[in-house]
């Protein structure tokens, strides 16, 4: 069996290149996203200022008591200090050379250092230099070596490397899952399209053991060398991604893209293990075909959908509802895409499944125009698309697959991001913003508030915190958002109404909370709160005030010196002013303007700066989510061209007899066009309504609107793609494939 898949591969090579392309770029796809992954996991930040330290020394940036995951601990997001003392202490150990004091970013507080370096004396060995080191740390300190040594200067990599990692996560699963079906169709199509070589075989004595160890060798013979190609354009392939998270600030500056052998080999096995699962999958039927029912079988459509199609099918859609329903009733806010975004991947898929199914409906929905407009031709293509049920089903598959998730994925970012920017606007109070790039001058809050038309006033100053007593959780396990303000000022600006207790109380180590959440916790106004600070110093806070806020307000108030004190920069940034009721908020703009003056270094902006920051850090988060779009998209556009050029080359001998029957060349080519007409129709149906599902819910959810946020373009684009996609994959093939005699390709091998 072995000798014969080689002969075959060597002779019918054509008939594999289509196979062979959709397992190549599946590869490729699985190990780019693997690369990604290995490098958010290892986060190599090469050392600059540390280059000459063997060991650094630093604060551990990750929070290991937030009760969540373990292996998944929450990254804090202010510079964690550590002892100056430590350098003394290190000093003393046997093998250290040397040791060094840094400060990166900020003035730590005093006593205190961002990170130590650590030089070892020549021949000592730095893991036990480490070790030794290791063993008089105290919790919150860690060692750094290697290229983990730059993580000290870049506090963002941390952080940066577990969201490189999480959208590789997410990329990875979505790609698994699409290529897996690219590559099976693929399989499907060239295994059906080779019923003459099988039924031979079973004709001329062949068991049904002999015809799968045939396929399964062929497959592993061509999955090898297709993986192994696909290793260079694969790392290309993640390093261009990486570049481009990069340069959006995705990923940090300084962080290095590494892939090793692991993620490679891992892609190698699934794209292989796909391969074969496919293969086997489309050819049981052909291998279990009775040797006297074999060569009858050659040219007559079999059962319209196998068992096995039918039950992932059911699994996909079932899991796409279900997530639907979790989407609708779990989910709210930002998180909505978590589970949103999956559903349509899975509803996708399952509608692909039962492509079979659906060519025999939408050929009979379209049937009537298209014999219509084609006369005679459109009765020949629609005769055809019914004949050919299993040809037609391969490629209507990916067709299904790129409608969906292109529209899919790109509505349901627009339509959670216009509901993400309603919430932000609707709790934007501020109607100006006063900026500065140092330390605002004492006294500068109460001379705003002082102004006539002013509400209020209020610096402000944001970071991440966790309550550790009592016991509580956070959304996510991510923490929560930590606002600093002024008391004088604080009910003005924030958008919340207090139930208990004053917002004037904030002063010193003081807090406000949500009623609700002050409820679950057991406290009430003059109770204390145990806070891990964003710089993981804990903080004992007693409590002003209650308060009552909108839907996803997930903030706790603290006086904005107090919260300050906690961050990397050290201070306020910002006064957020709210204008009273009859002042005009652009001659608030200029009566700031002119008050601030005198002072330099200050810029007066509108509220709208404030929306104009979040619309970008929603464009930098959402780059990530269209290039998976790009990336998923692509390869079911490539599998669409790749099953219809396979396809429509594979009927020369056809389109030979059919002009010898007296059709032109022209017939011919018009029947190929309304033949992937009616794939494309039927394709952008299906995965339209495939996305709807979804959508509708999650808009009505989120917007109140049945019809998803976006531009109309986007999905007049996408349609407009895959007709040119299948127009084009279908015209050229079949352009190609009757350029020559009739006479000679009626003689040709299918």
């Amino acid at each position: 069996m072995l000798q014969l898949a080689l002969r075959t591969l060597r002779f019918r090579a054509g008939m594999f290149v289509a196979a062979f392309l959709a397992m190549f770029f599946a590869a490729a796809i699985m190990m780019a996203c693997g690369g990604l992954i290995e490098t958010g996991i290892r986060t190599a930040v090469p050392p600059q200022r540390m280059a000459s330290a063997d060991v650094v020394v630093t604060g551990d940036q990750e929070y290991h008591d937030s009760g969540g995951d373990a292996d998944e601990p929450p990254i804090l997001p202010e510079r964690v200090h550590i002892d100056a003392g430590l350098a003394n202490t290190i000093a003393a150990l046997p093998g250290v050379e040397k040791t060094e004091s840094f400060v990166f970013e900020g003035a730590p507080p005093p006593g205190t250092v961002d990170a130590i370096g650590v030089q070892a004396k020549p021949g000592a060995d730095v893991r036990e230099l480490q070790g030794r080191i290791d063993a008089k740390l105290g919790n919150g300190t860690v060692t750094l070596v290697g290229d983990e040594r730059g993580q000290a200067e870049l506090r963002e990599a941390k952080a940066s490397g577990v969201t490189v990692m999480a959208l590789a996560g997410v990329f990875t699963a979505f790609a698994i899952l699409v290529s897996i079906f690219g590559v099976a169709s693929m399989l499907a199509l060239s295994i059906a399209q080779r019923q003459r070589d099988l039924a031979l075989l079973r004709a001329v004595g062949a068991t049904p053991r002999h015809l799968r160890r045939l396929i399964s060798r062929e497959t592993l013979l061509l999955s090898l060398l297709a993986t192994a190609l696909a290793y260079f354009p694969g790392r290309f392939l993640g390093e261009f991604i990486f570049d481009r998270l990069a340069e959006r600030g995705i990923a940090a500056t300084g962080l290095a893209f590494r892939q090793g052998w692991i993620p490679t080999v891992a892609a190698m096995a699934v794209a292989i293990l796909a391969a074969l699962a496919g293969a086997l999958g489309a050819g049981r039927r052909a291998s279990r075909v009775k040797p006297t029912q074999a060569l009858a079988e050659v040219s007559v459509e079999g059962r319209l959908i196998g068992r096995g199609r039918v039950l992932l099918a059911v699994f996909s859609l079932a899991g796409g509802i279900a997530m639907t329903i979790v989407t609708i009733a779990v989910m709210s806010g930002p998180l909505t895409p978590a589970t949103a975004a999956p559903a349509v991947i899975l509803l996708a898929i399952g509608f692909a499944m039962l492509a079979p199914v659906l060519t025999k409906v939408t050929t009979f929905a379209v049937q009537w125009p298209v014999r219509a407009l084609g006369g005679v031709t459109g009765q020949l293509a629609v005769l055809n698309a019914r004949g050919r049920g299993g040809r037609m089903a391969a490629v209507l598959g990916p067709v299904i697959l790129l409608t969906a998730v292109s529209t899919g994925m790109l509505y349901l970012q627009t339509t959670n991001d216009e509901a993400d920017r309603q919430g932000f606007a609707g709790n934007l109070v501020a109607d100006a913003v006063v900026t500065t790039q140092d330390r605002f001058d004492a006294g500068l809050v109460e001379l705003i508030n002082a102004l006539p038309h002013v509400a209020g006033a209020s610096e402000y100053v944001n970071s991440v915190g966790f309550i550790e007593k009592p016991a509580d959780n956070s959304p996510m396990n991510e923490g929560w958002t930590l606002q600093g303000v002024t008391a004088k000022g604080a009910d003005a600006t924030t958008p919340v109404q207090v139930t208990a207790g004053k917002l004037a109380d904030l002063h010193d180590d003081t807090i406000a909370i949500g009623r609700q959440h002050a409820e679950q916790l057991g406290v009430g106004v003059g109770g204390t709160i145990t806070l891990r600070m964003g710089d993981n110093t804990t903080l004992d806070v007693r409590v002003a005030a209650l308060f009552s806020a909108p839907d996803g307000y997930d903030t706790l108030l603290l006086p904005a010196d107090t919260l300050a004190a906690h961050t990397t920069q050290g201070h306020a940034t910002r006064i957020l002013v709210k204008a009273d009721e009859n002042a005009d908020p652009e001659q608030l703009v200029a009566d700031l303007t002119k008050v601030t003056s005198a002072e330099g270094g200050l810029t007066v902006s509108g509220r709208d700066i404030l929306l104009r920051e979040f619309d970008a850090q929603k464009t930098t988060a959402d780059f990530a989510i269209y290039l998976m779009v790009v990336m998923i998209a692509g390869y079911a556009a490539i599998t669409v061209i790749n099953t219809l050029a396979s396809s429509m080359t594979a009927r020369r001998r056809e389109f030979g007899l059919q002009r010898l029957a007296g059709s032109t060349r022209g017939q011919v080519l018009r029947m190929a066009v309304l033949e992937g007409a009616i794939l494309a129709v039927g394709g952008i149906a299906l995965g339209t309504v495939a996305v709807l599902g979804i959508l509708v819910p999650v808009s009505l959810k989120r917007l109140g609107s049945v019809l998803p946020a976006g531009s109309p373009w986007v999905y007049v684009s996408t349609v407009a793609l895959t007709v040119l996609v299948t127009l084009g994959a279908t015209l050229l093939p079949a352009w190609r494939a009757t350029r020559g005699r009739p006479a000679e390709a009626a003689l040709a091998i299918e």
